[in-house]
């Protein structure tokens, strides 16, 4: 804990390429060992050997062997198979018994970790979307948002690519700060003045520079403060930049309060109040966000089926949707897998889905949200 403002990141390895292996005494592991792109799962062909997430997936009929990036690259499902067994063999089980753990473990490796920001700091993932990013999203998203309660899970029309996507469309920022502390009983208005119009000043700068030629730029004020002995303090926003007088510190007070109370469900307003340090954020708008628009629902590629092997379900036969062949806003029913060039995604028996305007994927998880039995088990448990 650095008390400065961070986002809190956490990664676990358990994507496409996350190496499943058995531990001594019979434990599954998947990742964080990775086999990347080069030479990648066994199933490119590439030499690679060793059991990933994507060979479990494309032994569970999942993949399509032949649609892989959209038909440009092929897939072994030899390979894959004789990968698994790696898996299967110290495990006593078969190769769809195997693959479907595999799945099952990268799952509840990522629920734990969603956990761990979300219940294990007071929030409730009840009451979150889901968003999936990356080609390998789509295998388990909708079975991590069951686990966790989520009530909707999206898929983006850019998801394969979200990352990159973001960084394009990101507006370009930057933060200036200066100490200077006040209470608000003895507050120095002319000061704090003098010390917003630096900031102003230092953000236009950022502007007018780096900035130059954003079609669209705004500078945003906001202020660290807190109760007295306490450790941390609170950015509150600004409603504008500057202080002028009593009416603007009565405001910057409520909303002190307010955020205290946000943030912590209670607040004094009978305590001062301490202002440690001044914020200034300027941001340029470098770019027009293009809200795309999904054409009507290609009638050239309805849907086909496949059988599939799920752990809880075992083998079945859904309906294969390409994501362009999906009826625009029309909700329909799982299971299912929706194919798109550069992801597969899964949708649980139970769970329902739609493709919106934008080309978005919106899923609904089914209401049950039991776990599965664990996945963890010893050799001699399946010998006796």
């Amino acid at each position: 804990m650095t008390g400065f403002p961070s986002v809190d990141v956490r990664s676990v390895g358990a994507g496409g390429g996350s190496i499943a292996s058995v531990e001594v005494g019979g434990l599954l592991r998947v990742g964080p060992e990775s086999a990347g792109a080069d030479p990648g799962p066994a199933c490119y062909g590439l030499g690679g050997t060793q059991p990933t997430l994507t060979d479990a997936c494309l032994v569970l009929g999942l993949l399509d062997a032949e649609y892989f990036l959209g038909g440009r690259t092929h897939l072994e499902i030899g390979a894959a198979r004789e990968a698994v067994r790696q898996v299967a063999d110290p495990l006593g089980l078969d190769e769809l018994e195997a693959a479907a753990a595999i799945l099952r473990v990268a799952t509840e490796r990522m629920v734990s970790a969603i956990e761990e920001i979300t219940i294990h700091q007071g929030i409730d993932p009840r009451q979150a979307v889901l968003v999936g990013g990356g080609g390998a999203a789509g295998f388990n998203t909708v079975a991590i948002a069951r686990l966790l309660g989520c009530p909707e899970v999206i898929i983006p029309s850019v998801g394969p690519a979200l990352s990159a996507a973001g960084a394009l469309i990101s507006d370009l920022s930057r933060s200036f700060e200066t100490p200077f502390r006040v209470t608000d009983v003895h507050f120095d208005f002319d000061e704090v003045n003098e010390v917003l119009s630096e900031l102003e000043r230092d953000a236009q700068a950022f502007i007018d520079g780096p900035g130059q030629g954003a079609i669209a730029s705004s500078i945003e004020f906001s202020v660290e403060a807190r109760y007295p002995h306490q450790i941390w303090e609170l950015e509150v926003p600004m409603r504008s930049g500057r202080i002028t007088g009593p009416r603007d510190l009565e405001f910057l007070w409520a909303d002190f309060h307010a955020v205290h109370r946000d943030v912590f469900a209670v607040a004094d307003e009978n305590s001062s109040i301490e202002f440690e340090s001044w914020h200034a954020r300027a941001r340029c708008q470098l770019t027009r966000h293009v809200h795309e628009r999904a054409g009507a629902a290609c009638s050239d590629h309805r849907p086909t089926t496949r059988e599939i092997y799920l752990a809880e379900r075992g083998a079945m036969i859904v309906n294969v949707w390409r994501l362009d062949a999906v009826p625009l806003e029309e909700t329909l029913e799982g299971p299912a897998i929706v194919e798109a060039e550069a992801t597969t995604v899964l949708i649980d028996p139970g769970a329902t889905f739609s493709r919106r305007p934008s080309g978005t994927l919106y899923i609904t998880p089914s209401a049950n949200g039991e776990r599965a039995e664990p996945v963890s088990m010893r050799v001699s448990d399946r010998e006796g």
